[in-house]
């Protein structure tokens, strides 16, 4: 945010985005990155090769950076270029960090979650886009035979959730609120609840939906 094009060099090609360059331009503050805009202007072509390729961090990247680079350089190569592939580049770097089974996708398990679940303790989903899994939630209250209901947290929507509650804290049931990025100072409210109530039936169970970047 702070680089400038009118204060860098001009792009080489107009095929290479404005934000992209002034990312090149960053990553000259690292010594192994320092002539990567004069690399990229002498053969601007070579670069699109690669770049126009599908997966470029499956790629030789060129002028040797790919022999030069160590794994987290690479990924740092990657986000200047194509942030768009930093997942799988990011999953190569935990790999060979941490080992194999960190990368490894985790497929979420409801039924052995609801088995280790208890009436006081909510279980939160972060969600990532595209994944949603309420009708999964709801599918498997209906093969328990408990009741499920949902509530999409907003404005106004903390006085239904509170009926909701104090009904199935009740009565036994499974509360879903939905999008609780949008309620935040209510969660407080919700924990309060649920941990301090003097009763709470044995089939009672919360679960909060939350986007990942709160």
């Amino acid at each position: 945010a702070a680089l400038d094009l009118n204060a860098v060099d001009p792009k080489p090609a107009a095929w290479i985005l404005d934000i992209t360059w002034l990312n090149i331009i960053s990553l000259v503050k690292i010594s192994q990155f320092t002539d990567l805009p004069s690399k990229v202007s002498e053969r601007p072509s070579l670069w699109k090769k690669w770049f126009d390729t599908d997966q470029p961090e499956e790629e030789e990247i060129p002028n040797g950076y790919d022999q030069s680079l160590d794994i987290f350089r690479k990924l740092l190569m990657i986000r200047a270029w194509c942030p768009d592939r930093i997942i799988p580049q990011a999953r190569k770097y935990i790999s060979s960090s941490l080992g194999p089974r960190y990368a490894e996708a985790v497929i979420l398990n409801l039924d052995a979650m609801w088995k280790e679940s208890v009436p006081r303790v909510p279980i939160v989903c972060l969600l990532s886009m595209g994944s949603d899994p309420t009708n999964n939630i709801e599918s498997l209250a209906k093969s328990k035979g408990v009741e499920c209901r949902s509530i999409s947290m907003g404005q106004g929507q903390e006085v239904h959730a509170r009926r909701l509650l104090q009904a199935f804290m009740a009565n036994g049931g499974w509360v879903l609120l939905q999008n609780c990025h949008l309620a935040l100072p209510f969660l407080d409210e919700l924990l309060q609840t649920v941990t301090t109530a003097a009763e709470s039936n044995d089939e009672f169970r919360i679960k909060t939906n939350v986007r990942e970047y709160y």
